[in-house]
């Protein structure tokens, strides 16, 4: 419907924009509330991993007396031996010179 004049024009325009206005910030609002309960519980997830992270419960923990784990020796069996014998040379540098004959043995 018309309006009758130009001041009831305007009227009916601001009271039109204000609904808008009062629709739009509606709407902000509870998108602001939302990414707040969704800021909120990141918060929360990560406050909570941390606590649990600093008092071990991520920590591979190692299963008590399980008998279908197999227990590894301490030292492994290897093919060479462990302590090789030394090598002596079957004859020392001492034994050498008393071995060869001297120049009065010779003559």
């Amino acid at each position: 419907m018309p309006a009758k004049s130009k001041h009831m024009e305007r009227r009916k325009q601001r009271i039109a924009n204000a609904k808008k206005n009062a629709r739009l910030a509606g709407k902000l609002r509870r998108r602001r509330r939302l990414q707040a309960s969704f800021g909120l519980l990141a918060i929360v997830i990560l406050l909570t991993a941390g606590y649990l992270w600093q008092s071990g419960f991520f920590e591979a923990e190692e299963p008590a007396d399980d008998p279908a784990v197999t227990e590894t020796p301490a030292t492994a069996p290897t093919d060479e031996p462990e302590e090789a014998p030394a090598e002596e040379p079957s004859e020392s540098p001492a034994d050498e010179t008393a071995a060869t004959p001297t120049e009065a043995a010779t003559e």
